[in-house]
């Protein structure tokens, strides 16, 4: 019988919520029990030895072995043989893979990060390694303290700079041992069926803009309802529509503490029909609105460099303050100087659409607002959105509400 997992907070650090990173020292006598994880962590071994699971495959625990651990991971102790001690890194990985992405070119070099991590999930370090790692980790301890001893280190001018490019630094090096070493053999391989149905946590939180229900993930995953239902309850104590919602609303967190995505956006992006919809679902779970929540805890910070000189921000907002323009790919294609190709990967990251799919959502949204405050006819705010005939606008706008142009200026009321 399945054990249900503990699930983690989705925060870097319990004492302070805006923080993208905490450091911390562990030890483990005794195996544990199930861990689902909501936010990105490194553990590096420094003694003991041991066996851990990480989504149903287990993995031999050795001094200067590293574990890299990515959101919705599922991970267990299953054996200590001598007392694990390890160095605790927890960082807020959707931050991190964002500012790499756009400050470091997404251009330059092409890295799925979650996919690399995931593919390795644990790394054996020979000396140098170590000492590489070790550094690094103690550069980060000095500047953000011990989380368990509330070593609350005093604000440094540049901190989440210094302490972003530490993280980065270390994730850099983890990637270069994986790929100096050779595809590890796991201690256990006989539970594959488990391996592959975990790795629908992954699969969901990667896909929480399109629509999922149970049927579409037991079939994509070759599994029956039923048994999809009952392992997302065994596994984590919430139902299949439960868990999307706690997944919708720890990505809903990221973006309003580190993004200036409007919430019709991230409603967009975290599969939300519209802002209203997130900004019920947001206070009743957390008691504030997301507007307040964000004043509150969002990061002011530039973290790595100004929004003005970067690449991809330029994009998104040309595209934003320009979509009534005659707006296409080729068109950005030239005035960027990028690939069609390049200009889609930098959306896709950055607000998981396309050219194309960015251009209707912004267009769509805009008729929208000219079908509840103005008296043009279908036609026109067709034509004024940038379609060229109202059969494409009427499509287009039945896709993203689910409605007809006119259904919705009968029936729909804008909140402000």
């Amino acid at each position: 019988m399945n054990k249900i997992s503990e699930l983690q907070t989705q925060y870097s650090s319990m004492f302070d919520k805006r923080k993208i990173c905490s450091y911390d020292v562990e030890q483990i006598l005794e195996p544990t029990h199930l861990i689902m994880h909501q936010n990105s962590r490194f553990l590096y071994f420094t003694k003991g030895k041991g066996t851990i699971k990480l989504n149903g495959k287990s993995y031999e625990i050795l001094p200067n072995s590293c574990v890299a651990i990515i959101p919705w991971e599922i991970s267990e102790v299953t054996e200590v043989l001598e007392p694990l001690q390890f160095i605790k890194v927890i960082y807020n990985f959707n931050f991190l893979n964002e500012n790499i992405k756009a400050s470091y070119s997404p251009l330059s070099e092409e890295m799925n990060f979650l996919q690399e991590l995931s593919e390795c999930p644990i790394v054996y370090c020979d000396k140098k390694e170590a000492e590489n790692l070790s550094i690094i980790l103690n550069d980060i301890k000095e500047e953000v303290g011990v989380e368990s001893l509330l070593d609350t280190k005093q604000h440094k001018i540049l901190s989440n700079i210094y302490i972003t490019n530490k993280i980065i630094e270390f994730l850099i090096h983890y990637i270069r041992i994986k790929h100096k070493t050779k595809n590890l053999d796991c201690i256990d391989s006989s539970n594959i069926s488990q391996e592959d149905k975990s790795s629908i946590f992954k699969y969901l939180y990667s896909h929480l803009r399109e629509k999922q229900t149970l049927k579409s993930i037991s079939s994509l995953f070759y599994i029956s309802e039923s048994t999809l239902s009952n392992y997302c309850v065994s596994i984590t104590g919430n139902t299949f529509h439960d868990l999307l919602d706690e997944m919708r609303l720890v990505k809903t967190m990221d973006f309003l503490m580190y993004s200036d995505f409007s919430l019709n956006m991230i409603a967009e992006i975290v599969g939300f029909g519209d802002a209203s919809h997130l900004s019920k679902f947001f206070t009743k779970r957390i008691g504030t609105t997301p507007r307040k929540y964000r004043k509150i805890n969002q990061n002011v910070v530039n973290i790595l460099n100004s929004e003005e000189k970067n690449i991809t921000y330029d994009l998104i907002m040309y595209i934003k303050n320009n979509f009534l323009e005659n707006l296409d790919e080729k068109y950005l294609s030239e005035k960027f100087s990028m690939s069609i190709s390049e200009i889609n990967k930098i959306l896709l990251f950055n607000v998981e659409m396309n050219v194309d799919d960015f251009l209707k959502y912004l267009r769509i949204n805009y008729a929208c607002k000219l079908l509840k405050t103005t008296n043009y006819t279908i036609l026109n705010i067709a034509i004024m959105v940038g379609y060229n005939n109202v059969k494409t606008f009427n499509n287009h706008f039945y896709c993203l509400k689910k409605m007809r142009p006119t259904d919705f200026r009968r029936d729909v009321e804008i909140q402000v």
